[in-house]
Order: structure tokens, then sequence, then C-alpha cells
């Protein structure tokens, strides 16, 4: 297993490569606008991107996701709360992805949008890594999605939904103890 980390250091966004060695096969998360670096990444590995992940919908930059899936065939994947308008399998709580030795669980994250996820990374029966999207920073968290506006306490959304600022999800998310286990 290879873990690579791609930086868009204009938007300071980071996107990643998980590459199962032992079938050759790719799965990207929240890829950047231009999808040749996983292109390359892929030729160099003499492998196939075959799925890419999308733990929200991004207002801040274009994703490349639509290009990849049209180019490879990828599948995309995205939690049912994005109502997305393209072709995709749910990646909702639970779900789980696995190549090779690899298996890849949604964990339904809510917080910098309602729809967010976070990508917990199992290889070998054991939990290595997590992919937070905006969720969680090093040191920080992410912000309430740009989405929605805080008013005297309620968020208001663009379809003008309104609910309670500061509210909890339904089911606590647990933590996920996670290992520096990778490479670049």
């Amino acid at each position: 297993m290879k873990i690579k980390q791609f930086e868009d250091k204009g938007l300071a966004h980071y996107s990643y490569a998980i590459l199962s060695e032992c079938e050759q096969k790719i799965i990207l998360i929240d890829p950047a606008r231009d999808p040749e670096p996983y292109y390359e990444y892929a030729t160099e590995h003499d492998a196939k991107i075959v799925g890419v992940i999308e733990t929200h919908p991004h207002a801040d930059f274009v994703s490349s996701h639509l290009e990849i899936h049209e180019r490879t065939g990828a599948t995309l994947y995205a939690h049912s709360l994005t109502q997305a308008g393209y072709p995709h399998q749910t990646f909702d709580e639970g779900a789980e992805l696995t190549i090779g030795k690899i298996k890849l669980k949604s964990l339904h994250t809510p917080g910098h949008s309602p729809d967010s996820i976070s990508i917990v990374l199992e290889h070998d029966g054991r939990d290595k890594a997590v992919f937070t999207g905006d969720t969680l920073f090093v040191g920080d968290v992410g912000r309430p999605d740009g989405q929605r506006q805080q008013h005297n306490g309620h968020h208001h959304g663009v379809d003008g939904t309104v609910g309670q600022a500061g509210r909890q999800p339904e089911e606590p998310v647990e933590p996920v103890r996670v290992e520096a286990a990778w490479q670049q």
C-alpha cells in the first residue's frame, strides 16, 4: 500500500491517491481541478484509477472527479446528502470499499457541511489513517459550510432552511486511532 499526498498551494488543498500495490488499483480522495498529476502517478505505478471519493462538495474549487470518471471509468463516491447530479455510488456511514488488502470505510462527520464524510483506511485488518476532508486539520477544525450563514444563533441555508447553531449529530462519531504508517 502507498498513499500519495498532492498539494495545491494556491488553494491550501490536499488530495490523496491510495494505491493497492497487490492489485495495481488507485482510489483518489478529493482530487483537485487538474487531473494530470493523478494520471501521471497511475502511469508511474502501472496502476488504474478505479474510484474517486468526494468527502464533501467543494465550494472553493472545481474538482476533476467527472473528468477522471469520463476518462478512466472510475466510480464516483459521495454521501447521499450531497444529492449529486452526476453518476455516483452513495458512500454513507458504514459503507465500505475494498481494493486488495485495503478497506476504506465511510464515517458521516457533519460539521464543515451536513454531508461531510471522513474515510478510515484499514490495511491488513488495522486502521492506519483517516482522511477528514475539511472537517479536521492538523491543530484545527474546519469552518462550517460556506453555503450557510449564521444569524442570531441559527444557520440559514441557501434553501431557506433554519437550524440550531451548534446542533450535534444524532449519534456521536467515535474517535479513530490513527497510526502514521504511510509512504510518500
